[in-house]
């Protein structure tokens, strides 16, 4: 046969037979949209190519009819690509679409019209092939007057399509290795199409050899690269049809073999038997095809069956495993027991470092350092992606190749083929790496849906075990320190007495001095802030020797298993001089005082059971804190006396007795009064119209004491002051107003040094702050000030404004009270003003103006 008629025969018939085995590979396949829009553009090339090869066999109703169906087939053809690139590269746009609809239109109304072709004809012309007669046939056709303008949309079509096709490189929506490969097919196309203007060479069918050139890159890309869900099904269909081309050749020998038998004999006979044969090869042949049909099922389904079993028993796996080392175990398990993938690696978020880290590796001796930071191009990816992602992919999508170069040789090294995201509720909560396959065999689209699905699974199962973990450790977690609380302590006591057996187990119980005081001078804020500042001293210098806990309130415990009671009192040493260097290096003094006082108790040496040890190291603690606080104590059975003898009331708690302190507060005031002559009697007064204040505030006995004590020690830091500031006839400049201000703080060092005083420096601190912050030492604000000390503020300021001082002549009452009143709601609290002027008014506050006047001369 000449090659002419091979091409003119052999390209449409061949091409043909090609779109429709796929055609019904796409039909048997689960589809989703991408294999439909595919479907579509196949729909169109077995239009193009049947209405080709009917008009080159001259069918009815003619060459020329056929001719028009097969352009109508050429139009179609760029067109659906052009959709199915842009559905694939998820830039599928209307209003372009409209256009290209209608510019379609125009072309098939032309077409239909005899503007494009006018005449169209198959000549047949007799010839001898190997000296058989036969008829070379050959196409003619002329042009009509909108072909080239027809042929120009086809270009601008084709055109739409090279640019999708950039469009979805640029954006990494789909592999550049792909988009390549559509962009070759799609020129080729576009050549073969334009060589029919030339009726020399459009006699041939190069137009369909290259359109069949394009769709095989097509299938190309979507194989290689999973461009589409097909190589499984694909697979299947050609191990089937290997089968059955087998059958079917071993059929045709038996028969002619049968022929070639049975022609030698003679007689009627012959044929009889000739056909008793063939009917019996027929229906020996018949079965065999049936039976080849399940078995190339059974062999697919087998690899099925294993998958839902490996599905199957890792979702009953995972149904009651709450921890995520077990949860990982069964996936690793489940995966290399389907892929046989040699290593997998299971990274997992923690919320800690906010970095992706390798949390399990199916290998128990490699577990390669590799962490990725949320921003990184992998989980950024996955967040955006549902779908598992290969290496190949990695190196083709420009998206990756912002990827580090130090993870991008790690991941080789690693031979990572597959990524697979572990979400859960839209949340990416890991990654499962694998590495290729024992047999080297690469990852099927049917093996990416198996690791899609275990990440899906795997993705709500991490975060079950990850919400059981957080509910664990709030059971037994502090939630302030973020310690172990006092159930754990507990628990951890009862244990450790257990694992350590006669070894030494040694008790750390760590109480901080003064503070209530530091809560009530700072506030609970700063109390807490203070808490959590012991408690990271404590992790830090603990670190794993120990268990670190939250006893209660101020009280820390430290188990330390395996530690002597030399080991342990060295590190109560560090734990305590830590403390004491943190809050003694505040620029602040009034900080200069929160220590911490230790007691130490060893098992089984001093201590024969856990109840003992808390004891016993309680009572050492107690032991420090009696004998001056800020230090360690150790128990020892020489020092044990009864514990309940040790005073565990605050200073200052019982009110009910004249306190023997009580001379040592008359001797401050009177130093303060001798100092400052034009403050003579300031501070009794200021304390009885304090008390009559707090006796309508309905204050119970102790506090109306802790407010006349602070009351009669609020100006005790004035002794600091030089005098010349202190009796400074004129206005004071701003340096010198700066050093007066310095009183409040000196008040409190003075007062700091006498422990049983302590209880009033809260209403000492505060009786300069405002009630709208502008105070101060602190600044503090509205209820934020204790009360004794907005108390002592009201009773401070209206005895300096009726008192004679070197820089001003006291005021009288109903002034003075007035300017007390103006300055409700900013300097002072509202509340106790109103109760403080019906108590000077109606003279339940009584003020002796002689007394009041009175100096020392």
């Amino acid at each position: 046969m000449p090659l002419s008629q091979f091409l003119f025969w052999g390209v449409p018939i061949i091409a043909l037979v090609s779109y429709c085995l796929l055609m019904l590979f796409l039909v048997l396949s689960t589809k989703d949209r991408y294999i439909k829009t595919f479907m579509l553009v196949l729909g169109a090339l077995i239009l193009w190519t049947a209405s080709a090869l009917f008009m080159r066999m001259d069918l009815s109703p003619g060459s020329l009819f056929w001719n028009r169906i097969m352009v109508t087939g050429m139009f179609f053809v760029p067109f659906l690509i052009h959709v199915f690139v842009s559905v694939l590269g998820g830039r599928l746009r209307k209003l372009p679409l409209f256009v290209a609809g209608i510019a379609l239109t125009a072309a098939l109304a032309a077409n239909f019209s005899g503007m494009v072709v006018e005449e169209a004809a198959i000549i047949s012309t007799p010839i001898f092939i190997h000296q058989q007669p036969a008829l070379y046939r050959e196409l003619t056709y002329e042009l009509g007057p909108l072909a080239i303008p027809v042929y120009i949309l086809f270009f601008l079509t084709i055109f739409s399509v090279l640019l999708q096709a950039r469009k979805a490189s640029q954006a990494g929506t789909a592999p550049v290795g792909s988009i390549r490969l559509v962009v070759t097919g799609t020129i080729i196309m576009f050549v073969g199409v334009v060589l029919n203007l030339v009726p020399m060479l459009g006699r041939y069918p190069l137009d369909i050899l290259a359109t069949f050139i394009n769709a095989l890159l097509l299938v190309v890309a979507i194989y290689k690269y999973r461009m589409l869900e097909l190589r499984f099904m694909i697979t299947r269909g050609l191990a089937f049809f290997a089968v059955i081309a087998a059958l079917i050749t071993v059929y045709l020998q038996g028969l002619l073999w049968v022929d070639r038998r049975f022609t030698l004999f003679s007689g009627n006979h012959s044929t009889l038997i000739t056909l008793m044969l063939i009917m019996l090869i027929a229906a020996t042949f018949q079965p065999l095809i049936i039976l080849s049909r399940k078995v190339v099922s059974l062999i697919f389904q087998k690899a099925d069956y294993s998958r839902r079993q490996a599905l199957k028993n890792f979702s009953l796996t995972i149904s009651g495993v709450l921890s995520l080392e077990k949860i990982c175990e069964s996936l690793t398990d489940a995966v290399q027991s389907v892929l046989r993938t040699r290593k997998i690696f299971v990274m997992t978020y923690s919320e800690h470092s906010q970095t992706y880290d390798v949390f399990h590796s199916s290998s128990h001796i490699y577990h390669p350092e590799l962490t990725l930071e949320t921003n990184h191009p992998l989980p950024v990816w996955f967040r955006k992606n549902e779908t598992s992602l290969t290496s190949q992919a990695m190196k083709s999508l420009p998206y990756f190749k912002s990827m580090w170069d130090q993870e991008k040789r790690l991941l080789d090294q690693l031979d990572i083929e597959v990524i697979v995201p572990v979400k859960s509720r839209n949340e990416l909560t890991g990654m499962i790496l694998l590495s290729s396959k024992e047999d080297n065999r690469p990852y099927q689209p049917d093996d990416l849906d198996l690791l899609t699905y275990l990440g899906t699974s795997t993705g709500v199962a991490f975060d079950n075990a990850r919400l059981y973990a957080a509910a664990q450790a709030e059971a037994h977690t502090d939630s302030l320190t973020k310690l172990y609380n006092h159930r754990f302590f507990c628990r951890s006591l009862t244990e450790q007495i257990e694992q350590v057996g006669s070894g030494d187990l040694s008790l750390l119980l760590i109480d901080l001095d003064y503070f209530k005081l530091y809560n009530d001078l700072y506030g609970h804020f700063d109390g807490d802030r203070a808490l959590q500042q012991i408690a990271a001293i404590l992790t830090q210098l603990v670190g794993t020797r120990g268990i670190v806990s939250r006893y209660g309130g101020e009280e820390f415990t430290v188990l330390l298993p395996h530690h002597p009671t030399q080991q342990a009192y060295e590190l109560a040493e560090r734990i305590r001089l830590e403390i004491q260097q943190t809050f003694m290096n505040s620029d602040d003094v009034t900080q200069q005082f929160l220590t911490a006082s230790v007691g130490i108790c060893t098992y089984p040496r001093s201590a024969p059971n856990g109840d003992e040890l808390l004891k016993r190291a309680d009572f050492a603690m107690y032991t420090a804190k009696n004998k001056g606080k800020n230090q360690t104590v150790i128990y020892t059975p020489a020092s044990a006396t009864n514990p309940s003898s040790l005073s565990k009331n605050p200073p200052g708690g019982n009110f009910d007795a004249e306190p023997s302190y009580a001379a040592t507060i008359y001797a401050l005031t009177a130093a303060i009064d001798a100092k400052d002559q034009y403050t003579f009697g300031h501070s009794q007064r200021v304390a009885e119209y304090a008390v009559t204040l707090g006796k309508s505030l309905n204050l119970d006995p102790s506090h109306l004491m802790i407010l006349k004590e602070a009351a009669l020690l609020h100006d005790i830091g004035k002794i600091g002051i030089p005098e010349q500031i202190l009796n400074k006839t004129g206005p004071l400049i701003r340096d010198e107003l700066e050093v007066i201000r310095k009183h409040v703080e000196m008040s409190i060092t003075i007062v700091k040094h006498l422990p049983s005083l302590t209880y009033v420096l809260p209403a000492v601190i505060g009786h300069h702050e405002r009630w709208d912050g502008k105070g101060y030492p602190r600044g503090t604000q509205g209820e934020n000030t204790p009360l004794l000390a907005r108390c002592l503020a009201i009773a401070d300021t209206f005895d300096a404004m009726t008192s004679d001082r070197p820089y001003h002549r006291g005021m009288g009452i109903h002034e003075a009270l007035h300017e007390i009143e103006r300055n409700a709601g900013t300097q002072f609290d509202p509340e106790l003003v109103v109760l403080f002027s019906k108590l000077v008014k109606n003279k339940t506050i009584s003020i002796n103006q002689n007394y009041r006047n009175s100096m020392v001369g």
